[in-house]
């Protein structure tokens, strides 16, 4: 009889287990938070070649995951830059890519980049955190060299797509501007220096919540005292209106600073390093100069 009674209980599980497995296999499958949401850019004018070599450079983080893909245009990037940046470095073609990953919560934004001179990692970042994205590993590339600026409206619009909704307008064209502010800049300061001005200046600006136009020139010039430069005029003026745009958008220097948390510059560190190579340079001419009395004093 207990034989009997297992026999059955047996069979009722194995059927309910037949069950249970059809009715997994039929449900759809639903992304949760954890999940990986991947999306992918691609510049509308891409050849085909172009196209499988962005590809494969973006295989490396894809991996197996699944991804969307789309495509942004030369004329949504003209939507946002024209007027910012010199329209050599928009072109007449869309050919950077952007590869946009959601991560967990806390993560942080990550960047990787190929083919792009004028902007740096970290100044992505910056612009990124400025636009309003979280926690996303971001890869910008492109099959020939490009300056890069026009290359962040791919990144802005695989990020609104993975994440399923819209950024808030002002934010993207003050992450665009940022991006050619901090262009130019490098173009005169160097790239390294620049996005140290930046950086620093926008965390003490929203930090202190500055808003007076006099108030951040003085952080800027003291910044940019502190890395033993002299900006120009028009310069400053436009970072004072940039980070006049920034505090429009109510950010918080904590949740900056955790976005950057990947890809962070130590700020003691650049004006230890800056103050450093400075003093090298110092003992440098002054060795030159008493190499040359002495040379004087020979003759």
């Amino acid at each position: 009889m207990n034989l009997r009674k297992t026999a059955i209980l047996l069979s009722l599980l194995l059927l309910f287990g037949v069950v249970l497995i059809g009715e997994l296999i039929s449900r759809p499958v639903v992304l949760t938070n954890e999940d990986p949401r991947v999306v992918i850019s691609y510049g509308q004018d891409l050849t085909t070649a172009q196209r499988q070599e962005v590809e494969a450079f973006f295989k490396d983080w894809q991996g197996d995951k699944e991804a969307q893909i789309i495509t942004v245009s030369n004329d949504e990037e003209h939507r946002y830059l024209d007027g910012v940046v010199d329209k050599s470095l928009i072109g007449s073609k869309a050919i950077s890519s952007a590869y946009c990953e959601l991560l967990a919560k806390g993560q942080g934004i990550e960047v990787k980049t190929k083919n792009i001179e004028a902007i740096t990692p970290f100044m992505y970042a910056n612009a990124l955190a400025t636009a309003g994205i979280e926690d996303a590993r971001v890869v910008a590339a492109s099959p020939v060299k490009v300056s890069g600026t026009a290359a962040l409206t791919g990144m802005i619009k695989a990020f609104e797509q993975a994440k399923g909704e819209p950024l808030q307008e002002k934010a993207k064209q003050t992450a665009h501007k940022e991006v050619a502010r901090i262009s130019e800049l490098g173009e005169k300061v160097g790239k390294g220096n620049a996005e140290t001005i930046i950086y620093e200046v926008k965390r003490e600006v929203v930090a202190k919540d500055i808003t007076d136009p006099q108030e951040i020139r003085a952080v800027i010039l003291r910044v940019s005292a502190d890395l033993h430069l002299d900006l120009a005029e028009e310069d400053v003026d436009r970072l004072v209106q940039l980070m006049l745009d920034v505090q429009s958008l109510n950010l918080n220097v904590n949740q900056l600073s955790n976005q950057l948390k990947n890809l962070h510059r130590d700020i003691s560190e650049v004006r230890s390093t800056g103050r450093m190579i400075w003093n090298l340079v110092q003992e440098w001419l002054v060795k030159i100069r008493s190499g040359l009395d002495r040379l004087g004093n020979m003759f």
